[in-house]
């Protein structure tokens, strides 16, 4: 009858531990299947569905015109307890397509001129907002226009640092 149990217990032991072949499928097949996953996941979110054309005429971007870089303005702004803080900021100007190169750079000193003076009244308080950001550009395109760049068409704004 001993026999008979230590059989049975063997039989029991055997059954419970996976063979070679079933460790490696244990191994091999949870990362197949997360590969997988991971496979369909990247195509389905890299996957591009068809936008519907909206239904108002939009007009076509025109390319841009040349631009004339300017050289960073450092000044402090003051926040509302009167503190001052440093403003970094280097812009660009798009001009129109029919723009010449030679008019914009003799435009230089009056430009800076009237940027200078608008960014020397702006506040802490309105440099960190970001929602004010595209106010400041018109602001700073009305600026340039009035310094006597009327050509000029947008601002754009390649770096901004305010501490």
């Amino acid at each position: 009858m001993s026999d008979d149990t230590n059989k049975k217990g063997d039989a029991a032991a055997t059954a419970s531990k996976p063979g070679r072949l079933g460790g490696v499928v244990l191994l091999v097949l949870p990362a197949i299947l997360a590969g997988g996953a991971a496979f369909g996941g990247a195509k389905i979110a890299g996957a591009h569905h068809a936008v519907a054309a909206p239904s108002e005429h939009v007009e076509a971007v025109k390319p841009p015109g040349p631009t004339l870089p300017l050289d960073a303005y450092l000044l402090t702004v003051a926040d509302a307890n009167k503190r001052p803080h440093a403003m970094k900021v280097t812009m660009a100007i798009e001009f129109d397509q029919n723009a010449k190169e030679e008019a914009m750079k003799a435009l230089v000193p009056r430009i800076r001129d009237s940027t200078l003076a608008y960014l020397r009244t702006t506040t802490y308080e309105q440099a960190i907002d970001a929602a004010s950001t595209d106010k400041m550009r018109g602001e700073i395109l009305e600026h340039v226009r009035a310094g006597g760049a009327r050509d000029a068409q947008r601002i754009l704004i390649t770096d901004f640092v305010v501490q």
